[in-house]
Parts: structure tokens; sequence; C-alpha cells
């Protein structure tokens, strides 16, 4: 199985730099890769301040503390991880109250926080104020599938690192292994979580790929029958939660894509084709606002359906 060091050389290799020169901040935000990936780094950082038998900033990764923190089993790394579509005032309140209790076995106490494009508002503004005024040696690790999900205010007073977005063999194959065409599967885990993918079969990703797509044609003709088509086309493919972050995920990559594509910036990821050619780039840089925002009341609970009507109705304003 590969490690960490061998997937991320260059991110390990940058930590390696501040670990030996004992320059570890107090807040951090790892995106892009796989949540696995993610989250693997996050431990990896963590084992190299608890690890006896680390050696020029590498920890031994075996050793009974390595371990320990790998299996989530270390009073002083916390991961706060959730399968709801939010992470809340509630749980950053509880996470902050045991992550400021005295480190017992380092120097160093740590909170993990994965998927933290989760987190609500209110949450984030409470997760502030610890990021601003940090208490004793506490360590905050944010994990997102990409930074810009997360509050300007969060990100202005964190270290943003990004991971190599080379899918792992392992992720690849297994998506393979499940009947995905590997050159798709390849596109979509450059910015689809692998937990996503592997809770959609490969028909139904690709009968919502071409619905999304029609969808889409619609909006660039400013057809109204694109609001009938998210409960006629898109709706009955939707059956499950990681269908519906599907359908966010790819919006937002082909509108990447698109200003990509408009600015000669750089390759486009999954597609090469201007969907919405005939809609002006301001529009377009507006609109991808609009969908930022419709995610994000889809992860405060609001229903899909309505959180996706809203937006075809701004959309096609």
């Amino acid at each position: 199985m590969t490690t960490i060091t061998e997937e991320q050389p260059k991110l390990v290799e940058e930590f390696q730099n501040i670990i030996n020169t004992n320059m570890l901040s107090h807040a951090y935000l790892i995106d892009q890769a796989s949540s696995a990936v993610r989250k693997n780094m996050a431990i990896w950082i963590a084992q190299s301040q608890f690890c006896p038998n680390c050696t020029d900033g590498l920890p031994d990764q075996t050793c009974d503390r390595c371990v320990a923190i790998a299996e989530m089993d270390n009073p002083d790394v916390l991961v706060l991880s959730t399968d709801k579509q939010s992470i809340g005032v509630d749980d950053v309140q509880f996470f902050k109250r045991e992550a400021n209790m005295s480190s017992t076995q380092g120097a160093y106490k740590f909170l993990i926080i994965e998927e933290a494009q989760k987190l609500t508002n209110a949450a984030s503004n409470k997760l502030l104020k610890t990021i601003e005024e940090p208490e004793g040696s506490l360590v905050v690790i944010l994990l997102a599938q990409n930074a810009n999900q997360l509050l300007p205010t969060i990100i202005s007073r964190v270290q943003i690192f990004h991971l190599s977005n080379e899918s792992s063999n392992s992720e690849l194959t297994y998506l393979v292994e499940m009947g995905y065409n590997e050159q798709l599967a390849e596109k979509l885990l450059s910015f689809v979580d692998i937990n996503t993918l592997s809770n959609i079969e490969p028909e139904d990703c690709q009968k919502l790929l071409t619905a999304i797509i029609n969808y889409l044609k619609q909006l660039n003709s400013k057809d109204l029958t694109a609001f009938i088509s998210v409960q006629k086309d898109i709706m009955p493919l939707i059956n499950n939660k990681n269908e519906q972050e599907f359908v966010f995920d790819v919006l937002n990559q082909i509108f990447s894509d698109i200003l990509s594509i408009r600015f000669n910036f750089k390759n486009s990821v999954l597609t090469n084709q201007d969907y919405l050619e005939s809609i002006n780039i301001d529009d377009i840089v507006r609109d991808s606002e609009f969908l930022f925002m419709a995610k994000e009341k889809w992860q405060s609970n609001v229903a899909f359906q309505a959180a996706m009507e809203d937006l075809t109705l701004k959309l096609l304003e």
C-alpha cells in the first residue's frame, strides 16, 4: 500500500522542514486530493509530534504512539468528522472544550476537522475565535476538498497547503472494478471525493452527467424548462445524498472549466466545451457565486430540490 510519504512527497518535504525548524503553526488548511489522503496527511503531521523515533522530521509510523494516532486512540489527537450535511456550533463547541484540555502525551494537542467545508457560518465563526486566539499548544488542521469552500475569514487566518490531485492507484482501480470508465474515473477523482463516487453506480453517474449537461444547455438558451427539468430529469436520478453532492460538484467543476476556457488559464478538467457560450463572463462569475450559495444552503439542511430550483431561478435571471 502506498504511504503518504510516497504519495505526497512534495508536501511531506515541506512539513519536514517546518518540523525540523520547530516552526509548526497553530492552524493549517489542507485541501485537494481525496478525503482519505487528506486525513492521512493530517495524521502524519500529528505523528511527527509524538513519535519517539522521529528522524529528520519523519515519524516511523510503526511505534505504539504512531499506531495509536492512526487508530484514533490518542487523547491528544482529536478528529471531528460527520456523516451529516453540515458541522454545527455544538460539534465545534464540544471538540473545542476537549482540545483545550492539557496535552497528556506530548507538547501539542491536535484538532483535525474533516470535510471542513461542511462548517456552517456559525460554526466557522466559533472556530475562528480559537484560530485567532489559540490557547496553549493547540494545532488546528482543517481538511477540505477545496480551500475556497470555506469562509474568507477562516482562509485568511490559516496556512494553506495543497495536496497533489493525482489519483492514487488504489482509488482508480476500485472505481474501474466497480465499472467506471478509467478515463472518466480519473477525471472525476480530481474533484469528487472517492467516498462520494464509491456510493454512485457507474450507470447512474453517466445518467446524472447527461442530465446536468442538458440542464446547462437549457440555461444557456434561457429556456424556462430548466426549472422543470430539475424535478423531471434530475430528481428521478437522485437516490442518496452522495448523488446530490455529486450534482453540485459537477456543476461547480463545469463552471470552473468554462472560466478556464474563456480565460485560457489551464487545461480544463471535465469538459473542453463551453456549454454557456451565450452567457457573458461577468454573469458566469456571478452564477458561480449563486452555485456556491446553493450548495451552502443544501449543507444547512435545505432540501436538495428546493436548493436546485432556487438556484435555477437565479441562473435564469
